[in-house]
């Protein structure tokens, strides 16, 4: 199989050995975009790049990220222009505020137009990162689904730890438009055994490290066990909750 540019990050993550090939790339392109927009390459300092952290600022979970990194400048400087932004469009939105007419008891109309709330909480759901992560994954998707053409790809699946079961989805419901004609039946046929056979696996693993802590097996191996908290975390939501908080070198 000849490789090209685009298809390392994803040849690459199936050799990773990784619970889930996607959570591989995922977290790969999570911590590029942190790098990028809070790194040393300054590109919060870029007019093209400070206009869209202004519109879109970080969603909650990237907001703690962006702080963990260390870069406490750079994360005020784009915060500053950021809460800039923000004020203005709320003085905008409160001073058009029209208080809802009283709800009549029988009354199911909901109000015409988009309400407050929801303008709102779209706004603080915006993400710089999440954005990034979002389109450089959907190259990766299209990339994976173009591989399976490939007999030697079809294999580096195979023997991969299978998937979590968030991209699990994710690849089912994309392979409905992306997934080639001539790989369908392949592909129903053998992911489905190959993520039970690994979701089997984890379970079996969990099972171990719970029964260790039965006195009778406190001399036993611990065997494949002891990160299976982790590791069933990450099949069911597509997480690393013991990654250390990942930041500036």
């Amino acid at each position: 199989m000849k490789e090209k540019i685009y298809t390392i990050p994803v040849n690459d993550a199936f050799l990773s050995g990784d619970e889930c090939p996607f959570c591989f790339m995922e977290r790969e392109e999570e911590q590029h975009a942190l790098r990028y927009a809070v790194g040393p390459g300054a590109s919060y300092m870029e007019p093209e790049v400070r206009s869209i952290t202004n519109r879109t600022g970080f969603c909650r979970c990237h907001s703690k990220m962006v702080y963990d990194y260390g870069n406490a400048l750079g994360a005020a400087l784009i915060l500053q222009s950021h809460f800039a932004e923000i004020l203005e469009d709320f003085d905008q939105e409160t001073a058009q505020f029209e208080a809802p007419a009283k709800k009549s008891l029988f009354s199911k109309k909901a109000p015409a137009g988009e309400q407050l709330h929801h303008r709102l909480a779209r706004q603080v759901d915006s993400c710089f990162v999440c954005e990034k992560i979002d389109y450089n994954m959907d190259l990766r998707y299209r990339t994976f689904f173009g591989l399976l053409k490939e007999e030697e790809f079809r294999t580096r699946v195979m023997e991969s730890r299978g998937f979590c079961l968030r991209h699990f989805a994710k690849i089912l419901e994309l392979a409905e438009t992306q997934l080639p004609n001539s790989q369908r039946e392949w592909f129903y046929r053998e992911l489905f055994p190959l993520m039970k056979g690994h979701l089997i696996r984890v379970k079996e693993d969990l099972d171990w490290f719970v029964a260790k802590y039965d006195y009778r097996n406190a001399g036993a191996d611990w065997k494949n066990s002891r990160d299976a908290v982790s590791r069933a975390m990450q099949k069911l939501q597509g997480i690393y909750p013991a990654d250390p908080p990942f930041k500036e070198k």
